[in-house]
This record gives C-alpha cells, structure tokens and sequence, in this order.
C-alpha cells in the first residue's frame, strides 16, 4: 500500500467538519498568496491543486506558478486564457462560437457610448473582483453613471466590463471533467429561474425540462470544443446564455463547481474521482456517453435564504448571491423533485385558499394567464391591483381588487391582508428587473 501525504488548506471549518480525516494535515488558514507560499516552503509538495477551492483558489493560480510553485492539472496559463475575458473571447471566435457582447472601459464616456449602442440592460462589474461580486443589472444611463461613480473606481489599472443583458433567456450550467484528450460531461443543468439570477440563488434542474434536442447537442459539441480549446485536466463548469433557440457562451470556470456534487449524486457519477485521475495525467474510465440524459427521474436544487433575520433586505435575485445554504431533492417528476425540493428548505405549499397577483406589463400578464386560471381550477380565491384585477377578469372572470401598499387609505388594501394572514398565496412580479419601490413593499412584508 503506499502512502500518501495530502495537505488540504481551508478557511471555513465547516466545510471539512465530516471530512477532516482524509488527509495527512489540514491547515486552517486563509487563502492568500502569502500563505500558500508559506505552506507550500514547510511542506515541500510535488505540486499544488487550485482547482476545487472555489474562484478564490483559482484566482491565486498565475501567481502561485510564477513563483515557482507546480500547478497540477490544468496550467496557470491556460486558466488565464479562460479567466481574462479578452483572451477567453478571442478563442471563442476562433471557434465561431456566439457570446454576448461585452467591452471593458477604463472611462465612463466609452462605457455610456457603448451601452447606448448595445441597448439597456446591461451588466456591469468591475473586473478585478470575484464572480458575481459588486455587478449590477443596469437599466438607464443614469443608472450606469451612479453605479460606476460610487461602486467602482474606475481606471485604465481597474476597467469596467459591460455586457449586453439579454431578457427572455435561460441560463445553463455543465459540468464536466477533461484530460485533456477526452471529455466527460457529468450533465447540463438547466436553471429554472431566468437568466440574471445568481447560479448559487438559482433553483437549477436534471435533466434540462425546457431544452429542445438541437440546444442540448449545441451545448454538447460545444463544450467539448472548448475543454479541448484550453487543455482543461480536471474538473471544469461552463455557462450558457439560450435567447430566442441561439447558444451563447457566458464563462469557462476551470474548477470545480457547487453543483458537481448535485450532478454526482443524481447521475451516480464521481465527477471529482474522475477529476482527480485527469489532474494526475491518468486514463479516465470509461463513462457512457451522455450518461446523464439516461436517467429515469429528475433532481432538482432549491437555495436556501435568511432574509426573515435580516431586517430591510430585499428578497428579490439578481446577479450578487445571498442564499445561505440550498437542498437538492429527487423525483420521478420535474414537479414531484421541485415540491420536495421547496418543502425541505421551508416553503409553504398550500393547495387552497386566497392567492394575490401583481404583474406588470401586458407581456407578464400573458405569460401568467395559464397559471391563474389553473389557481382558479383549483379553488384559489384571486386578488389583485386594479390593472392586473381587469386583465385577469376579462379572460378568466372573477378576480377581487385590492389597492397597494403605497396607498395606504383605499381599502382593501394589501399591507392589511399580509398583516391579518389573509393571503395565502403570492404572485408579484415588476415589469422590468428594476428594484420598484411599491413592489419592494410587497416582497419585505411577505419575508417579515
């Protein structure tokens, strides 16, 4: 038997309170430079693995190997092509593969001019920060000059990087592991939220519900394409913008993700076994093709959040994660995986009683038609605000006015409702992603 020394460093004890005996010294320290050099002086490794300790890890990579420490797996100058935004677009284009358009400014003048070009919304983030951190979807040019005044400095040493927000889309994960030869796709996983929405916020299911078979083989050629593209040896997550049936490439992350051990349960498929033979330049063993799109039920992962403990926060998602834990729930259904799923983290699923309905814009009262004429199907008593009451009555008759929040003195009125318990039920959705200040009300009374 031969022995094996494996030194693992991690900030959070949590994570390896059921695992701390797996390796040979287990350091708890902070994931800096600084102290992985450290480390690395006193243990002496053959080599270092960045790749499953979240984007903080794989941050450190360039600069680990230029200091002389050896990068197992995938080499530091290959995740920087995927990491810096211009070197992962150019390769892109080579492979004539579609991604949203983006640009990175160093001035407020060039980043108005191009969003106006591109249209609103659009993403912004500054560059030099981790994933999801400190971005916003922006709405107007007056938003975008706030946001970059007091969010961002701004300068050719800290561009700002703008992408086109396409609305109407879906966003999609996979998960996969190379060796660089060979690639293996754990599954695609698709979100059920729309896209914009954190992937750690986002409920995310297996097998794809929505997907036609076309998307599903794009994403597949096109995955395997790019693994290869960047000699990717381990575990790697690739995301997917889907707008109008078109495929479009979000961002490589050459590292495990939080959804591999989702996609390895429900698929019973150890991606982070195989990942470890890739990192260690073996052969990997072999995996049926698309082994995932064979399996008999569906997995579904619901987030967790703790708004109730956080007095004034806004319950609604974006693009910066807050959820504090998540749960993912298996069944011979997409609906029978997603009732679990939000039954174990908390929700209340009532089959009767009064729903209330607030939807704005024509395009999100269509969308929701089905939908509330099922509640009535099932007995739910409807109320909603006074345009979204004379929609809904034309086409599926009978639905009670109530008047919001912001107008406090006509009654019935739904802050007295929420108060009372009267409402069982919710449905509140703004016309556009902009934080409106009535349905903010809405959403902060529901989480108290």
């Amino acid at each position: 038997m031969v022995k094996k020394n494996i030194s693992v460093v991690n900030c959070n004890p949590e994570t390896v309170s059921t695992d701390y005996d797996i390796c040979t010294r287990l350091y708890f320290e902070e994931l800096t430079q600084e102290r992985l050099l450290d480390i690395a002086e006193f243990e002496n490794p053959k080599g270092v693995i960045t790749c499953v300790g979240g984007q903080t890890a794989n941050n450190l990579t360039p600069g680990l190997a230029q200091r002389g420490i050896n990068i197992m797996g995938t080499s530091a100058i290959d995740v920087d092509r995927a990491e810096d935004r211009s070197k992962f677009s150019a390769e892109l284009d080579k492979l004539h593969i579609q991604q949203p358009k983006w640009q990175a400014f160093s001035n407020l003048i060039e980043a108005r001019t191009f969003a106006q070009d591109v249209g609103f919304p659009v993403i912004v983030r500054p560059s030099y920060v981790l994933s999801g951190a400190a971005m916003k979807v922006v709405w107007s040019q007056d938003e975008l000059k706030t946001y970059v005044k007091e969010a961002t400095d701004v300068s050719p040493d800290h561009p700002v990087v703008i992408s086109k927000f396409m609305l109407d889309s879906l966003e999609v994960d996979v998960d996969g592991i190379s060796n660089g030869k060979e690639v293996v796709i754990g599954a695609i996983v698709e979100h059920i939220d729309s896209a914009g929405v954190h992937s750690g916020d986002a409920m995310m299911c297996i097998p794809p519900w929505r997907l036609n078979n076309k998307i599903i083989e794009t994403i597949n050629d096109y995955t395997k394409k790019i693994a290869l593209t960047f000699n990717v040896k381990g575990p790697f997550n690739l995301q997917f913008l889907i707008n109008n049936d078109h495929v479009y490439v979000i961002e490589l992350n050459i590292r495990a993700s939080r959804s591999m051990p989702f996609v390895s349960k429900l698929v019973k498929t150890n991606l982070i076994a195989l990942a470890s033979k890739a990192i260690l330049d073996k052969p990997l063993p072999h995996v049926p093709e698309n082994k995932w799109q064979k399996i008999h039920n569906y997995g579904i992962k619901v987030p967790q959040f703790s708004f109730m403990q956080l007095d004034g926060a806004d319950i609604a998602l974006g693009v910066e994660m807050q959820s504090t834990g998540e749960a993912a729930c298996f069944g011979n259904s997409f609906y029978d995986a997603l009732s679990k799923g939000l039954t174990s983290v908390g929700y209340n699923l009532p089959d009767k009683g009064t729903a209330l309905v607030t939807a704005g814009g024509s395009q999100n009262k269509e969308k929701l038609l089905p939908s509330i004429a099922k509640l009535k199907q099932l007995g739910f008593k409807i109320l909603a605000t006074e345009h979204t009451a004379e929609f809904f009555e034309e086409k599926v008759g009978d639905i009670e006015i109530v008047h919001k929040i912001s107008e406090p003195e006509r009654k019935p009125n739904i802050s007295d409702l929420l108060y009372e318990k009267k409402i069982d039920f919710i449905i509140n959705i703004p016309s556009t992603l902009s934080l409106e200040k009535i349905c903010w009300n809405v959403r902060r009374r529901i989480s108290n």
